[in-house]
């Protein structure tokens, strides 16, 4: 039986790929002992976090990135929850009265929702390193492999993303889905099995 080296079996980090391999704007989208995690490099940064949406499963890891007053956020392409890339944190547009109609207010947090990953690039390898502690939402799908290999499986991952494009997986969002079957239905089609 050969000796285990201590050194090396106590390091946290996970090899995910060569710099190389992550081009600006891109992603890798890695299965690290069983939990799913995308790698983002953006603005020359190294980004990782749960790949699965912490709300219904979604493939997060491939939504669109937008700025969010100075913020990072990858939203959601199911949804369109808007995450933190940096933080985890999830934020929304609340709501105000003013002069009796609903206007949009300012950009609020929900709190720490979707699990962040510290990342390292050494040597012409790029590393991540799972966070540790409380419990957050993103635990509970983070390991789920119908959404892990739906997430993985959505195409080639690193090419830079627009941030005008809609449906991050090329899925029309929910909302285009329902309109769409509506307006159908109203002009008198059969739209059962449309959009599915």
């Amino acid at each position: 039986m050969e000796p285990v080296d201590d050194a090396k079996s106590a390091d946290p980090r996970h090899l995910v790929g060569t710099s190389n391999s992550l081009a600006e704007g891109g992603r890798i989208h890695a299965k690290i002992e069983g939990r799913y995690v995308s790698v983002l490099r953006l603005n020359g940064n190294l980004h990782a976090i749960d790949s699965i949406c912490f709300h219904a499963g979604g493939p997060l890891g491939i939504g669109e990135i937008e700025d969010l007053n100075g913020k990072n956020c990858i939203i959601c392409p199911w949804h369109h929850y808007k995450i933190d890339i940096e933080t985890g944190e999830k934020y929304y547009q609340a709501g105000v009265w003013e002069n009796g109609k609903m206007k949009p207010g300012a950009w609020q947090s929900n709190g720490v929702k979707q699990r962040v990953h510290s990342t390292i690039e050494e040597n012409g390898n790029i590393y991540v390193t799972f966070s540790k502690g409380t419990l957050v939402d993103s635990d509970g799908y983070a390991y789920n492999v119908p959404c892990g290999e739906r997430m993985k499986s959505a195409g080639d991952t690193n090419q830079a993303r627009s941030q005008q494009a809609v449906g991050g997986d090329g899925r029309m969002p929910s909302g285009y889905v329902l309109r769409n079957n509506a307006a159908a239905a109203a002009q008198g089609y059969n739209v059962s099995g449309l959009y599915k």
